[in-house]
């Protein structure tokens, strides 16, 4: 059991991020000057400084990203890298802090429909929805256009490969043994479903790369698409365990009471069929836990926020 327990409403879901073996609670109260970090090896707690982002993480969802020793934090208009997972040593007498990169952040974070680590470790695909690059001007515009944008973590340099999408909603990751990005699919036909997608050049290719969904339906959210009162489908996650191994994050409420929810998490391990789709195996692990919404405070990300460490 935990020797101190510290019972505080928090943000909306959306402001945790993992890095290593530590989660940061991004948006403490305002009273709060940095950022509190537990370590869920030691279960130490630490402080980190504040990112210039901070100040946008109520009116915007925002992108985390670990990448190696660096943790990526884009909140609209800004974008701050964390330089290492540990406080420096004492006796190196650097703090442990945020770059800010500029230019700002060529779209807003809250329209990012899907992201991927690309596999040379330092590669950040971002696609967007509805925005596209304006040369006059220092932000982008709303549009028709779909974009794709890639971060450099060691350049600290924003490229825009084209007008195209990830064909994942949220986030999406490498498989080595499949050699392609996995998440959940974007599109309408594919919601509930797997899918994955080939690796591009880290430098952007100009056209979509080729990709699949799965015939495996792994949730059903149908009945919210005609009637989302009588759907208790809120939202899921696919977390990424390593070696081919995922674990599907699925909330849902329930009938009895709307601030109860329960949260179905399924772990499978996937590989290419006999006809090369991508299919679950057959053994499953199940688990399921009740709870209550925390506080009254209305979060506006259905997805349960998840983390594998």
């Amino acid at each position: 059991p935990p020797l101190v327990r510290i019972e505080a409403q928090h943000g909306y879901s959306w402001s945790f991020a993992a890095h290593g073996s530590k989660i940061f609670a991004m948006c403490p109260s305002e009273s709060i000057p940095g950022i509190p970090v537990l370590d869920t090896e030691t279960l130490g707690v630490t402080v980190c400084p504040s990112p210039q982002s901070r100040k946008s993480i109520r009116n915007y969802r925002p992108v985390y990203a670990s990448v190696g020793d660096r943790l990526v934090a884009l909140v609209f208009p800004y974008l701050d890298v964390l330089g290492g997972p540990q406080p420096p040593p004492a006796e190196t007498k650097k703090p442990w802090s945020w770059t800010s990169v500029e230019p700002l952040a060529p779209f807003a974070s809250s329209l990012v429909s899907g992201y991927a680590l690309h596999p040379d470790g330092r590669t950040i695909f971002m696609s967007v929805k509805g925005w596209k690059p304006n040369p006059n001007k220092m932000f982008s515009i709303r549009g028709e256009r779909n974009s794709t944008f890639t971060f450099d973590t060691e350049s600290l340099d924003w490229t825009y490969p084209g007008e195209w999408l990830l064909p994942f909603k949220g986030r999406a990751d490498y498989d080595c043994e499949l050699d392609a990005w996995v998440g959940l699919c974007l599109y309408k036909e594919g919601v509930g479903h797997l899918c994955w997608c080939d690796i591009p050049p880290a430098a952007g290719c100009e056209t979509m790369p080729a990709w699949k969904f799965g015939k495996d339906l792994l949730f059903d959210v149908e009945s919210s698409m005609f009637d989302v009162e009588s759907s208790t489908h809120v939202g899921a996650t696919l977390v990424y365990m390593g070696d081919g191994r995922f674990c599907l994050v699925e909330c849902r409420k329930t009938e009895d009471h709307h601030a109860n929810r329960v949260l179905n998490m399924t772990s499978f391990v996937v590989k290419y069929g006999k006809e090369g789709d991508l299919r679950t195996a057959k053994h499953r692990a199940y688990g399921s836990m009740s709870y209550q919404i925390a506080h009254e405070c209305f979060d506006p990300l259905p997805n349960p926020v998840a983390f594998w460490m």
